[in-house]
């Protein structure tokens, strides 16, 4: 940490305006003893030739307030944020701690009408702690800015949109209100650059495809870090085409627990687990809600329409079926606590009403649900591998389609909420 107290109670900050030299240091080291602002207790000032000026906890000294020990990654980043903030004429305060949560963020600083407080993440901590440290940060009307190391980012070395996501980094998911979709930031110190993921798109519970871009700090300013975006890559849908083939070709080969339940599900309702319909399988813009890969979960929307073969079904019996799978293991929504009350019954209306504008559903009132089209069922691997493509040549095509599109591809808002059962959340 680089804020201590000092004996008489003042604050000393080794990261602030003031210039600290090697000359300066030994002095203040020499000087008094230092505390803690959290717990304290008594800290020691070190530095070093090769590491920042920092306080930490005497050795065998435990602080209640300190989850995961400081790196230098994690002090250099730390730093680099506050100066950028102080720099652009925001006022920002480096760890102060909160007495009222016992907190003490990295940098606290106020835009606007608004409080935030950023958090660099650079070790892995517990998903409970996360959620803990959020709803302090809320009880006292702070909005929480997380903002991930770099090293976390894991990119393929041959898709450079496709990046492996694990849930402790999509817990840091944030959408602001200005947008439809959550985002990811992440900063590197090596570098000095901020790594935007955006367009978040998930194949599967890790692989996901997403736009990246890379800016240097010194051309950013706090208002373009919350209101970055850009679209998804030209090549976005001939990888979607390719991840939709792998799933074919590779989902019964995982012989786990979870795996076995769900292909006995799929056998159970005349499917081949590598034949599941045309129709499933596709990318929409709140799909991210879902943790269980886009085949799956929207082949399990369509098992009991099919069983009901053309006759009307009610959405409180559909959601029950859904929650029934979620409730034995073999479906998992996605925990996003940063992107507000949003859940994976969204994602399931929207599906729906993408069906509907395909021709293969119909609504009657706000209810109920009738598959009206029968769905596209395979009888091999080389079918299925062209019935994909003139599926998706299907949906270009289709003009109902072009405001699904654009949300997906560029984020912009779709006018058509009331078509999807939104107002009906809970199916009733």
């Amino acid at each position: 940490m680089f804020v201590a107290i000092s004996a008489d109670g003042r604050t000393i900050s080794l990261a602030g305006v003031e210039r600290w030299n090697r000359e300066r240091l030994m002095q203040l080291r020499n000087g008094e003893p230092f505390f803690c602002p959290a717990c304290r207790k008594e800290v020691v000032l070190r530095s070093g030739r090769r590491r920042l000026p920092h306080f930490a906890h005497r050795k065998g000294t435990v602080c209640p307030f300190e989850h995961e020990p400081e790196s230098e990654r994690h002090l250099t980043g730390k730093r680099d944020l506050f100066t950028w903030l102080v720099r652009q004429g925001i006022e920002a305060k480096l760890e102060p701690y909160l007495t009222a949560i016992g907190q003490r963020p990295d940098v606290l600083f106020r835009y606007g009408p608004r409080l935030y407080a950023l958090e660099y993440q650079c070790s892995t901590i517990d998903e409970s702690l996360f959620y803990e440290r959020n709803d302090g940060y809320r009880r006292l009307g702070i909005q929480p800015l997380w903002v991930l190391g770099a090293h976390h980012l894991r990119r393929s070395p041959k898709r450079p949109n496709e990046v492996s996501l694990s849930r402790f980094q999509w817990l840091f998911a944030h959408r602001f209100s200005f947008s439809a979709v959550p985002h990811i930031r992440y900063y590197s110190p090596e570098t000095k650059r901020f790594l935007f993921l955006s367009r978040l798109v998930p194949l599967s519970v890790r692989r996901t495809l997403v736009t990246v871009d890379s800016l240097p700090l010194s051309s950013l300013s706090f208002a373009t870090l919350t209101a970055y975006e850009q679209p998804l890559p030209p090549t976005f849908w001939k990888q979607w085409l390719e991840g939709k083939k792998q799933w074919r070709q590779t989902f019964p080969l995982y012989p786990n627990k979870v795996t076995r339940r769900i292909c006995a599900d799929f056998y159970h309702a005349g499917i081949v687990p590598s034949l599941f319909p045309i129709e499933a399988g596709w990318p929409l813009p709140h799909g991210y809600l879902w943790e269980t890969a886009p085949f799956i979960w929207q082949t399990y929307v369509l098992l009991p329409l099919l069983r009901q073969q053309g006759k009307p079904m009610a959405l409180t019996a559909l959601f029950r079926w859904i929650d029934e799978k979620i409730r034995t293991g073999l479906l998992a929504p996605r925990r996003l606590p940063l992107v507000g009350q949003d859940n994976y019954r969204q994602a399931v209306h929207e599906y729906l009403h993408w069906l509907s504008l395909l021709g293969y559903l119909r609504y009657e009132g706000r209810r109920r649900i009738c598959l009206t089209k029968p769905l596209l069922l395979p009888a091999t691997f080389e079918d299925v591998i062209r019935q994909d493509a003139v599926f998706f040549e299907q949906i270009c095509q289709t003009p109902t389609l072009a405001s699904y599109r654009t949300m997906l591809e560029f984020g912009a808002d779709v006018k058509n909420e009331q078509k999807t059962g939104k107002g009906s959340e809970n199916g009733e």
